[in-house]
């Protein structure tokens, strides 16, 4: 009897290291006597004496024979034993192939959704990627379609090992409003025009990197319970068999559900980051389906004129074709052709139609109008305005500078066969603001096609363009760009929409001019102007050498009538020094027919008081 006395002592003064994968089996209990045993000394393990508590099954007490139950000398009991085996279960499943994989993928995928949205941002302003995938629209919507794919995928690998259900449900829901815009981007004719094929880049990088997110979150859950419930199961038959009571039971399982400390203040953090990432992305794939659906909306709008059409072109600088809108009256004169370009801001083709859109203010009138009536009374022969690229029904034109605009208006009038029609007579070039810069550099390359100009208060050299530091060049980038990048988020159009603000047709010819401005409605309109302000910040840009360059070649000898406002001639020196270069300078005195400086008016001189000196100066013009 001392043989199997001194084996036993042996096995309890010498336990054994075992690894994470057999760590649970120790829960089991002996099922077997010793081979050297009595053969009367009964099977069961705890019919050796035990300390086993007395007092109720409340669960006031912390000792019991489930708590010491299959113990043996200097190892604890199965219970002791729960978290460091369910720490070691967990940490098993977490380093199984499938889940190393998923983990190492949605890991390559966030980051490439993350770079991606950084190139993304940067061609918003450079227009780099149209050398490769062409699109006409502004880039804004793409980019915060990769931002919505790095932020749930950062979310996802953050929080892998501790997956929140929130999170899952909000990034299906995520995933599958995605579905719609895909089908948006390619049936809707509008959408697909201005972004395709460029959209699906950042759209099928988005939903692998959703897929993936979803995936690690349903196999890390399911891993993790099968993993809780094969330690339950085990410690359920282990208290089973000592005695078959709810309080054996219940501490079992209380033992594989305790955590740590540390593990439920992960655990918190990790569920309210997880409610707040997938709520984050739902909101702004909600809001970017929205905004979309009202575009898809908004572009079934036939244009608004019987006179408009649009003129496909490629100026030298686009890699692509674009539709240019050009409105242009009939004509039965021999009277020279007006072309009107409008002023920063401003779509050409609002002079086409008789009155503002709402929500204009009471008694405001549209730029150039005042043209259009002149034609229905007969005074003027045929009157063509047009969209520049990214105004109104233009498309957006990439690295658009002054040279390409004024070509894109050079074919638009070419293939429409205006230029044909008037190539006897001559064109008038009407110019207000920025549209002065566009037709000096269009008269400067077609010196043979013009008859005179008329500049109404118009941008020069000095006045546009700007040499600023790093700092007011940033700033003022930043001033334009932000509020861009929000357009797509139909911040400004929903409430429109809803509130009934404003009309389809008001939002694709949203204006800066007349006021309130609703520049904010169109986001091919905020992308042009973000164009132009970067064309702006430097005298070494694009559009800066061909204002210098079209010196040499422009007509400076046609007849030309300056009109300039006297207030802010008064109120800005430098303006009034531009205006004074343009009317002595730019102009020689054999062509400068009158320099006038209107009062009571600011930069739009053709409106209100201004309005009789402009008629006034185009029946002028016709005389010459």
């Amino acid at each position: 009897m001392s043989k199997p006395s001194s084996n036993r002592s042996s096995v309890s003064s010498s336990p054994t290291r075992t690894s994470p994968a057999e760590e649970t089996t120790t829960l089991l209990p002996p099922t077997s006597q010793h081979p050297h045993a009595h053969p009367h000394t009964p099977a069961h393990p705890h019919a050796r004496k035990t300390s086993i508590s007395t007092r109720s099954v409340s669960g006031r007490s912390v000792a019991g024979s489930v708590r010491n139950y299959g113990a043996v000398a200097g190892r604890p009991g199965p219970v002791e034993q729960v978290p460091r085996v369910s720490k070691l279960g967990q940490r098993r499943i977490l380093t199984t192939f499938p889940l190393q994989a998923t983990f190492f993928i949605l890991t390559l995928l966030t980051f490439a959704s993350f770079v991606l949205s950084l190139i993304l941002l940067s061609n918003a302003v450079l227009d780099f990627s149209v050398k490769f995938l062409p699109y006409r629209g502004s880039g804004f919507a793409e980019f915060w379609i990769s931002l919505i794919g790095s932020w749930i995928g950062l979310g996802g690998v953050l929080f892998f090992s501790h997956p929140s259900y929130l999170f899952f449900l909000t990034t299906l829901i995520t995933l599958i409003l995605h579905i719609p815009i895909l089908f948006l981007a390619l049936l809707s004719p509008s959408l697909k025009r201005s972004h395709a094929p460029l959209i699906l880049v950042p759209l099928l990088l988005t939903g692998s990197t959703l897929i993936f997110t979803l995936l690690s979150n349903f196999l890390v859950r399911r891993a993790k319970k099968q993993e809780s419930l094969r330690i339950s199961r085990m410690l359920t038959e282990a208290a089973g068999r000592e005695r078959a009571s709810e309080e054996g039971t219940a501490r079992a399982l209380v033992g594989v559900q305790r955590k740590g400390f540390w593990g439920r203040i992960l655990g918190f953090f990790g569920g309210v980051f997880g409610l707040i990432a997938g709520l984050a992305g739902l909101v702004l794939v909600s809001l970017l389906l929205i905004d979309l659906s009202i575009s898809a909306y908004d572009g079934t709008l036939p244009l608004p004129s019987p006179s408009s059409q649009l003129v496909k072109v490629q100026p030298a600088s686009s890699q692509w074709p674009i539709n240019i809108h050009l409105a242009c009256t009939s004509s039965n004169s021999s009277l020279p052709t007006i072309v009107y370009t409008s002023s920063s801001g401003v779509p050409g083709s609002l002079a086409s139609l008789p009155s503002p859109l709402p929500p204009a203010n009471e008694g405001s009138e549209n730029p150039g109008r005042w043209l259009f009536d002149l034609q229905e009374q007969g005074k003027v022969g045929r009157v063509c305005t047009w969209d520049r690229p990214g105004y109104g029904f233009s498309d957006v034109l990439s690295n658009a500078d002054l040279g390409g605009i004024a070509d894109s208006l050079w074919e638009a009038l070419s293939n429409a066969g205006m230029v044909r029609e008037s190539k006897k007579e001559g064109l008038i070039m009407v110019g207000e603001g920025y549209g002065g810069l566009v037709s000096r550099v269009f008269a400067s390359r077609h010196p043979s096609s013009i008859h005179s100009f008329l500049h109404l208060d118009a941008q020069t050299a000095s006045t546009y363009f700007h040499d600023p530091s790093t700092t007011q060049f940033l700033s003022r980038l930043s001033s334009r760009l932000f509020p861009s990048l929000l357009t797509p988020l139909s911040l400004n159009r929903l409430p429109s929409v809803l509130l009934r603000r404003s009309t389809s047709l008001s939002r694709i010819l949203a204006s800066s001019r007349p006021t309130p401005s609703t520049v904010r409605l169109n986001e091919k309109l905020r992308k042009s102007r973000l164009q132009e302000t970067i064309g702006s910040q430097s005298r070494t840009s694009a559009s800066f050498r061909v204002l210098l360059e079209s010196g040499y070649k422009y007509p400076l000898t046609k007849p030309a009538i300056v009109l300039s406002s006297d207030r802010r001639m008064k109120d800005d020196e430098s303006w009034a020094e531009g205006q004074r270069v343009l009317a002595e300078e730019v102009t020689s005195d054999d062509g400068l027919v009158d320099w006038i400086k209107v009062d009571k008016v600011d930069h739009f001189v053709c409106e209100n008081d201004g309005r009789q000196f402009c008629e006034d100066s185009i029946v002028k013009l016709l005389k010459q």
